[in-house]
């Protein structure tokens, strides 16, 4: 079941285009515009585009890597180099220098007042005597060496890791497919015929609100006042039960009929059987002609599962009793 919050994401891609990652000066990522379009019940950002991606939605476009630490979960490690030998991060890169006597050492232990001496054998030095190399000498122990390994280091606990026992992030820049414009037209579809149709049954309605101060919000919101009836109305592919539980309780909580509309024409079976033992009110959104809500839909055994054939509701869309009138 797709959330408001969510539903809002995408809507939000037909004017700006893309969602680019921010990555601080801390080296921490976060996706702030879709943060701010998200609420509370949502989950991270980033895990949320993912799910889009994955269902085709959206694009997701390469963009960089970010380590984080193994230990503590902080993002953007520092690369570092260390000393092969000891795994001390002393390991600096120096100017060397071989005398023809064999001997090989840092350039500063070859410098004298007239120039180089060998401090091996003593011998005043000539450029032509000598070979100057770059190499790394460690600070720690007595190692010298071409070649450093490589370390991430975490900022926060400060813990050296070589990089492939980090764990690795890809960025992406997230942006609407062609057929995520389908679909959020079809979403967006159902939601606008659902706030239509009660709208005709003289209920006041609102889209992408919340029921009362301080709770979570839904798709539609229906209220008659006068008759002191509210209902609430969660848009959905696939309804599964799981998911229409939740959205059944919090209802109840509210003092609200709850109303599934499913866009794929299609629910689990288990919502279907509760449909018909419970306060519930399920509808297939036909986008046929101009838009309808039907009281027809298939029901499948699991989401993506094999239909198993057309559940007939009884009752007429959107006919409930009012709550004054439940026993």
């Amino acid at each position: 079941m797709v959330s408001p919050g969510e539903f809002r994401l995408i809507d939000a891609l037909l004017e700006d285009g893309a969602f680019e990652p921010d990555v601080d000066e801390d080296g921490s990522v976060s996706y702030d515009a879709v943060a701010q379009l998200l609420d509370d019940p949502d989950d991270e950002p980033s895990a949320v585009l993912e799910q889009f991606a994955t269902r085709g939605v959206l694009n997701d476009e390469f963009v960089s890597k970010v380590y984080v630490c193994p230990d503590c979960a902080t993002e953007g490690l520092q690369y570092t180099t260390v000393c092969p030998a000891c795994g001390d991060p002393r390991a600096v890169e120096t100017a060397v220098i071989e005398h023809v006597c064999g001997h090989t050492g840092p350039e500063s232990e070859f410098e004298s007042e007239d120039g180089y001496r060998c401090p091996d054998c003593e011998q005043d030095l000539e450029s032509v005597d000598i070979e100057k190399k770059h190499r790394y000498s460690c600070r720690a122990c007595p190692e010298s060496f071409d070649v450093p390994d490589d370390r991430l280091r975490c900022r926060e606990c400060e813990s050296l890791f070589p990089p492939l026992e980090t764990i690795e992030r890809v960025l992406y820049r997230y942006s609407l497919t062609d057929e995520g414009e389908a679909w959020l037209e079809h979403q967006r579809a159902a939601r606008e015929t659902a706030a239509a149709v009660l709208e005709e049954r003289r209920f006041e309605t609102e889209i992408d609100t919340v029921v009362d101060e301080g709770s979570r919000p839904v798709h539609v919101l229906a209220e008659d006042r006068l008759m002191g009836d509210r209902r609430i109305v969660a848009i959905s592919e696939t309804p599964e039960a799981e998911t229409v539980d939740a959205f059944a309780a919090f209802a109840e909580s509210v003092d609200a009929h709850p109303v599934v509309v499913t866009t794929s024409g299609t629910v689990q079976r288990e919502v279907a059987e509760r449909a018909e033992r419970s306060e519930l009110t399920v509808l297939a959104f036909d986008e046929s002609g101009e838009g309808s809500l039907v009281p027809e839909y298939e029901t499948t055994d699991s989401v993506g599962g094999h239909r198993t054939g057309l559940f007939q509701r009884l009752t007429a869309a959107l006919e409930v009793p009012s709550r004054g009138s439940r026993q």
